[in-house]
């Protein structure tokens, strides 16, 4: 996974379900904005430390990895809560198939989700595979 940080400021990123190894570090962006040395391009040894919060300084980004052996739905997030509202968040879902046989929806869940007109079946759209039609449009911040 790579994040890039664009903004001026640093984000502190949690990972939900994983720890994560941080491999490669390095400038993105305009740095040339901000009063400090120049943003080093790194690459991480061959033994990098685990962790579930990493740091992404402003106009930098990292590159991180995981083992994808924890099914379920996992939340990577900005830490600051205004910054998470912003959108600075991401939902995986991970191994589905395994998932679905190990876990169920209460019904009453289920219920009050087509009382909504949510949908129980298929994918965030409600349709199979890859078709998205019918996705309701992201949901930017106001400017």
């Amino acid at each position: 996974i790579v994040i890039n940080n664009p903004a001026i400021e640093d984000h502190t990123f949690h990972f939900h379900g994983h720890n994560v190894q941080v491999i490669e570090t390095g400038p993105f962006g305009n740095s040339s904005t901000i009063d400090r040395e120049p943003v080093p391009h790194i690459l991480s040894g061959p033994w990098p430390m685990w962790r579930d919060t990493v740091q992404v300084r402003a106009f930098e980004f990292i590159r991180v990895r995981f083992r994808a052996d924890n099914p379920g739905v996992w939340f990577l997030h900005c830490h600051l809560a205004v910054h998470m509202y912003n959108g600075l968040a991401v939902v995986f879902v991970e191994a589905p198939d395994v998932l679905q046989q190990r876990q169920s929806v209460p019904e009453e869940m289920v219920e009050m989700c087509k009382r909504q007109g949510i949908h129980t079946q298929g994918n965030g759209a409600g349709n199979q595979g890859f078709d998205l039609t019918g996705l309701p449009p992201a949901v930017y911040p106001p400017s």
